[in-house]
This record gives C-alpha cells, structure tokens and sequence, in this order.
C-alpha cells in the first residue's frame, strides 16, 4: 500500500487520505485536529473520541 502524502491527514472512521483544506469536516480534540470525509463521519467521532484518536495513532505508526 502507497504511503499517503505528507500533506494528507486519515480520517479515523473510514481511513480514507484528505486533504486538509478540501476535508468537509473537522474535529478539534485534545488538540489535534482529525479531518473526515463526511460530516457523518465527524459526528461518530465525537461520540468516542479517545478510542477512535487511538485507533489512529495506531494505523499511522504502522504506515511509517
């Protein structure tokens, strides 16, 4: 698997790669921000946010 650009961000429901500036949603937490593709996506987030920031971290330790 392709690693992503640097500039692109996952976004921690689906893992799809965004563009930061094209992502329709955000979400600020712990002070991070976490991109998403759809605000559906944004709105499960924040409804578990701890676990799903590190399932994350997770996923991008393993693409480096």
């Amino acid at each position: 698997m392709p690693k992503p650009d640097l500039d692109q961000f996952i976004d921690p429901i689906c893992g799809m790669h965004l563009d930061p500036e094209e992502a329709p949603a955000v979400a600020t937490y712990n002070g991070h921000s976490y991109y998403f593709c759809s605000d559906t996506h944004r709105e499960q987030f924040l409804t578990d946010p701890e676990t799903y920031a590190k399932l994350l971290e997770s996923e991008e330790r393993n693409q480096q």
